[in-house]
């Protein structure tokens, strides 16, 4: 600390924290910097991530509909940043990014432990995901941080309408004035689930960028392809479910 003075670099850290990166290429590629900088960032946001979920859950648990989804929102602005801090490395020409991919050797962004935890704090429950995690995560010990999912905590909240989570959601969707706290707590829901998925088709799109859309991954994953399939996970796959049948319906009461 300053002379006993607390400062604002002394604070944030801001002295160890832009000690922290160490760009490997020599001689030095330009992009290597924007590189690291963008992918540090994004893991400090995972961390905060993280750290209001267990605060969305909570509020869930107790019943506090409209401050989890206020919370939530909040969550929601920091995914759509995620995602334009991936835009960003767009910029970096696939040639310049070829000068220092081989010093990565097998290190990946597939190996972010807080973007694992992220996912199975969200809820998802996909078997093959569940095995390729198990590869590079303890996911045993990941569940035993979060022995209630997001998608757990907003699925006992939409069962107190109905037992089955799709009907009640279609009973929620379909009579929005009466279940004013769970409608604004679905849509909170909806767009997470959307912008989560806006962040994976960025990563997707930059890794086909400057890779192309048939080599492999630093980990030896199948690149873009791998980074495609992400794209079909689903948190909450129930929400999606009630929209298709809200729309059948309409169809069905106008003959379509």
């Amino acid at each position: 600390m300053s002379e006993g003075r607390l400062t604002y670099g002394d604070y944030l850290a801001v002295p160890q924290l832009l000690a922290l990166q160490h760009p490997l290429s020599e001689p030095p590629v330009h992009g290597e910097m924007l590189f690291i900088v963008v992918q540090q960032a994004q893991e400090l946001w995972f961390k905060q991530l993280l750290h209001e979920l267990h605060l969305i859950v909570r509020r869930l648990t107790s019943g506090a509909l409209e401050e989890a989804a206020h919370v939530l929102d909040r969550v929601n602005r920091i995914l759509g940043m995620l995602a334009e801090g991936v835009e960003i490395l767009e910029a970096l020409p696939p040639s310049e990014f070829q000068q220092f991919r081989p010093l990565l050797e097998t290190a990946s962004g597939f190996e972010s432990q807080q973007f694992r935890e992220l996912e199975v704090a969200s809820g998802l429950e996909d078997r093959d995901y569940l095995r390729m995690a198990g590869r590079i995560a303890d996911v045993p010990a990941i569940r035993r941080r979060w022995p209630v999912t997001l998608r757990d905590a907003f699925l006992s909240r939409v069962r107190a309408v109905a037992p089955d989570p799709v009907t009640a959601l279609v009973e929620i969707y379909a009579h929005p004035s009466s279940y004013p706290d769970l409608y604004r707590l679905c849509e909170s829901v909806s767009d997470y689930e959307l912008r989560f998925r806006q962040w994976r088709f960025h990563h997707a799109q930059l890794v086909m960028r400057v890779i192309g859309d048939r080599s492999p991954g630093t980990t030896g994953t199948p690149g873009s392809a791998y980074l495609d399939r992400t794209l079909q996970y689903r948190f909450f796959p129930e929400l999606w479910e009630a929209r298709n049948k809200l729309v059948s319906a309409a169809e069905s009461a106008h003959g379509g």
